[in-house]
């Protein structure tokens, strides 16, 4: 367009007068850069939301408030006890357990996919070679006579072809966002997480071996118990019969007896089969086929007592049963005092259960950094280097290199809202990540509270029945005295053993019991790793 001056005469346009400067411009530039990158940082912030549970500074259970003792290790707690043969079971068990290799081999598994994950933070690079041979058919020969005058009189209508190329390849993709790096954090939070399951998995082998083992030892005893209980019920019921005949008695005293005989009968079978389930499952948990353990393992496992009646069952003198009917019979070892100085703090921060959920919630956290990172740009630098060279029988050697370096950049700009909603399930995620740490918690603390105090109620339910026991054979022994006296009646002493062996069997119970929750005591505590 022309423009006309005062005279009205053309003249010529201005020069456009530069608004910026390239030296002004710059410094804008890398502000605005800047800016966009802080802009897409705050973009990536994740919000954990904070632990709800809360953690007391102590136990209620005095016997974990108790300070001053010695401090039990909770590792390998069963060593505790003193029972070289259950210290020798649970070792067989850890290392035979299919429970505990599944979890050796998942842990490997999530340590192999972390370093897949890390792996992606660094280039990748590719080399690549090709031959060939064959034949080329020229089929417009005019059209080569032309671009190749020199050969045009000696070019062959058809000639063998070589080739040979070779090069290398690079990729990288450039973690601005620290999409990689979280990806590479949540791969090893799952790895954690694969180790705190192996640390469970040797916590619960060990206590169901502990358990069986305890279980085993109380039924034997019980069965021995209730063999002696039965031999004395048989000789009050011969008592009765005899009497019976004499006229001293009547029917109904011998009815008495001998339902009291059937009833002690009957509980055996029940004890004995028990007592085999144990057994069989002390052997499959030290890998071994149920019912078929080896020398050593048999050797390990407590024998089931031979019943009364049975053939190869040795007899005992009526004076030797006599003296021994007011002594205890054998009893397993008693378990170790409760841990002391217990705190919750130290309780959630051994317990497997606890730390993996600790973990999953780093993972979901990182794992949502990522999905938030696909909503921004990705940077790459490709590189590609080839080199070749092409034969020809009758024409000269063709040959040549070349490469290529570039930068790509990607940018979601339509996905339906896919991403988007990536984001949000992930940050959902991750509330429920931080829920099911706060039940764990809760839940470690409630299974610690209620195993001190069951561990309580049956330190004192034992001793209470220890001492109706000693009561029953002091009365046993006093009753039996007086009947070697000529001052009472056989079937005095003898009601009096069935009361002792009553009070043996409660007692056995009692103590089984108490094995049973001080090894869930162990358990609660996150012993036995």
């Amino acid at each position: 367009m022309l423009l006309l001056g005062a005279s009205g005469a053309p003249r010529a346009p201005r020069a456009p007068r530069a608004l910026c400067s390239p030296r002004r411009a710059a410094p804008l530039l890398a502000l605005a850069c800047a800016a966009w990158l802080a802009g897409c940082s705050q973009a990536l912030k994740v919000h954990t939301p904070p632990a709800q549970a809360r953690v007391p500074d102590a136990f209620s259970a005095p016997a974990a408030q108790a300070s001053g003792g010695p401090q039990q290790d909770l590792g390998r707690w069963w060593r505790l006890w003193g029972d070289a043969r259950m210290n020798a079971l649970i070792e067989r068990a850890l290392a035979a357990s299919p429970d505990i290799r599944a979890a050796q081999a998942n842990l490997r598994a999530a340590r192999a996919l972390a370093d897949v994950a890390e792996s992606a933070l660094y280039p990748t690079a590719v080399a690549a070679a090709a031959a060939g041979a064959g034949t080329a058919d020229w089929r417009n020969a005019s059209a080569w006579r032309t671009l190749a005058p020199p050969y045009s009189a000696a070019l062959p209508s058809s000639a063998d072809a070589r080739g040979l190329a070779a090069g290398v390849g690079a990729v990288w993709e450039a973690d601005v966002f620290g999409a990689r790096r979280a990806d590479a954090s949540a791969a090893r939070a799952a790895a954690a997480i694969a180790q705190e399951r192996l640390h469970g998995a040797h916590m619960l082998v060990a206590a169901e071996a502990a358990s069986n083992w305890r279980e085993a030892l109380a039924l034997a005893q019980r069965l021995s118990i209730l063999d002696a209980a039965t031999a004395t019920a048989a000789q009050l019921h011969g008592y009765a019969q005899a009497r019976l005949a004499a006229g001293q008695a009547r029917a109904a005293d011998v009815a008495a007896a001998q339902s009291r005989l059937a009833g002690l009968q009957a509980a055996r079978p029940a004890l004995q089969a028990l007592l085999l389930t144990r057994r069989q499952r002390l052997t499959a948990l030290c890998g071994q086929p149920p019912g078929q353990p080896d020398a050593a393992l048999a050797a390990l496992l407590p024998n089931v007592p031979n019943a009364p009646n049975a053939p190869n069952a040795p007899a005992a003198a009526p004076e030797a049963a006599a003296a021994s009917e007011a002594a205890a019979p054998p009893e397993p070892s008693a378990p170790p005092a409760p841990p002391s100085g217990q705190l919750p703090s130290s309780v959630l921060a051994r317990r497997p259960d606890v730390r993996a959920r600790q973990q999953a919630v780093q993972a979901r956290a990182a794992q949502l950094k990522s999905l938030k990172a696909e909503l921004l740009p990705s940077f790459g630098i490709v590189f590609l280097g080839n080199e070749g060279r092409l034969d020809f029988s009758g024409l000269p050697r063709a040959s040549g290199a070349g490469g290529l370096i570039g930068l790509r950049v990607s940018l979601p700009l339509f996905t339906a809202g896919r991403l988007q909603a990536q984001a949000r399930a992930g940050d959902a995620r991750l509330h429920a990540a931080v829920a099911e740490y706060d039940r764990a918690v809760l839940d470690a603390l409630q299974e610690v509270e209620a195993a001190y105090a069951a561990r309580a109620a049956l330190d004192a339910r034992v001793e209470s029945l220890r001492a109706a026991r000693q009561s029953a054979a002091r009365r046993a022994s006093g009753l039996q005295a007086l009947y070697q006296a000529g001052e009472r009646q056989r079937d005095a002493p003898l009601q009096a053993r069935l009361e002792l062996a009553e009070a043996d069997d409660a007692l056995a119970q009692a103590r089984m019991q108490q094995a049973s929750a001080s090894i869930r005591l162990y358990q609660a505590l996150g012993g036995g790793w």
